[in-house]
C-alpha cells in the first residue's frame, strides 16, 4: 500500500463493500415476481447537510423505495450545511448506502476528540457523554476544554466540532460504519455503457493500483495525479486540483484493460459536474449555492441506462473559501 499521509484516518470498519445483488437495476423480464420490478440506483453527490436540496432532488427523480429504488451517497453527507442530522436521518430511513468522505472522517475524529475530553472530566449534571446536544452544543463543556486542545493546529475546526455535537450517537455509529469504497457489479446479462463494474468512492482512485491497495487518505482527498519520476508509469495522488483531474488518466487506463470500471465520485466542487467515458463526478457545488446532482441508473429493454438529474440549491449556501482545498476541513489531524 502507498505510504500513509500525515492525516488521521478514523478507524475503518469496512474498506470495500459490495452492493447486494437484489439492489441492482433489473430488466422487467428478469425481475422477481415477488420483488420490486426495475428498481433504480440513485447516486447523489456531496450533500453537506443541505437537507432541503436533497429532498428536492429525490422528489425530482421520483425516488420510491417501494418500487425498488436504492439511494447511494458519494460521501460528505454532513458538515458545513444547515442540517447534517436531517440528512443522516433521511439516509438511514431510506436504507441508503454511502461511502465515507473527508468530512465524515473529520466529524468522526471530532466526535472522538470530544468524547476523550468528556471522559477526562468529572461525571455530573448533564455531562453524560452523549454527543447529542440540542441547544448551544458546547455550553456543557467547561471553559475552553474542547476548543483548546493540546495542539490547536491539529484539532477539528469549530464547524466540524459543532457538527459532531449536533449528531446523535446513532448517527455517529452509522457514519463510522461506512466503507471507503462501494463496489457495484452490474448484471452480466444486460448491455451497459458503464462497463462491468461501478465503483463509488468519495474522491478518486489511482489507476493500475488494485482496489484493496488504494491508500485510504487518497480515496477521500485526491483531486489530481502527479506522475512520479522514479516510475515511468506511476502516479502520485494530489489534493490540489492541478491542471487536470485524475479522471483523464483513469480513462486512458480503462482503455487498456478488458473489463471496464466506471467510477462515480464527488469531492471536486471546483470542477463541478464531470462526465467522461469511465467516470462521473457529482460534486456540483450545492454547498456554495449551485446544483445538487445525481446519476440515475436503471434497466430497460435489456440495457442499463443512466442519466444526470440536477436541482438548484434549496438551502442557504455557504461562502466558499479562497483555498484550493475549499471542500476540505483544513483542521483535520
Amino acid at each position: 500500500m502507498p505510504s500513509a499521509k500525515p492525516t488521521k484516518i478514523f478507524p475503518i470498519t469496512t474498506f470495500i463493500s459490495d452492493l447486494p445483488a437484489n439492489l441492482l437495476p433489473q430488466s422487467p423480464l428478469s425481475s422477481s415476481e415477488n420483488g420490486p420490478a426495475n428498481g433504480r440506483l440513485v447516486i447523489i453527490g456531496d450533500v453537506h447537510g443541505m437537507r432541503k436540496s436533497l429532498d428536492a432532488l429525490l422528489e425530482k427523480v421520483g425516488f420510491d423505495k417501494r418500487k425498488g429504488d436504492h439511494l447511494i451517497l458519494v460521501g460528505d453527507l454532513v458538515n458545513k450545511g444547515p442540517d447534517s442530522p436531517g440528512v443522516v436521518d433521511l439516509a438511514i430511513k431510506l436504507g441508503a448506502s454511502a461511502v465515507r468522505g473527508n468530512h465524515e472522517n473529520a466529524v468522526l475524529n471530532a466526535a472522538m476528540e470530544i468524547k476523550a475530553t468528556r471522559d477526562r472530566l468529572p461525571r455530573s449534571g448533564d455531562l453524560t457523554g452523549n454527543l447529542t446536544v440540542p441547544e448551544n452544543p458546547e455550553a456543557d463543556l467547561p471553559g475552553d476544554t474542547v476548543r483548546d486542545c493540546e495542539v490547536p493546529e491539529k484539532c477539528a475546526s469549530p464547524t466540524t466540532r459543532a457538527t459532531a455535537l449536533a449528531l446523535s450517537e446513532h448517527h455517529i455509529d452509522w457514519l463510522a460504519a461506512l466503507p471507503l469504497i462501494l463496489r457495484v457489479k452490474l448484471p452480466q446479462d444486460i448491455t451497459s455503457t458503464l462497463g462491468d463494474t461501478l465503483i463509488v468512492v468519495h474522491a478518486g482512485l489511482t489507476p493500475s493500483i488494485p482496489l484493496e491497495d488504494q491508500n485510504p487518505y487518497d480515496l477521500i482527498h485526491m483531486r489530481s495525479l502527479v506522475r512520479t519520476l522514479s516510475d515511468e508509469g506511476g502516479f502520485k495522488p494530489a489534493e490540489s486540483p492541478g491542471e487536470e483531474s485524475w479522471v483523464k488518466e483513469w480513462d486512458q487506463w480503462q482503455d487498456k484493460v478488458p473489463s471496464k470500471t466506471t467510477v462515480i465520485f464527488g469531492h471536486d466542487a471546483k470542477r463541478r459536474l464531470q462526465r467522461s467515458r469511465y467516470a462521473i463526478g457529482l460534486d456540483s457545488g450545492c454547498l456554495y449555492g449551485n446544483q445538487l446532482s445525481a446519476v440515475v441508473i436503471g434497466a430497460s429493454d435489456g440495457e442499463i441506462e443512466h442519466r444526470i438529474v440536477q436541482v438548484e440549491c434549496a438551502d442557504m449556501p455557504v461562502a466558499p473559501t479562497s483555498s484550493t482545498k475549499q471542500d476540505d476541513d483544513l483542521m483535520v489531524v
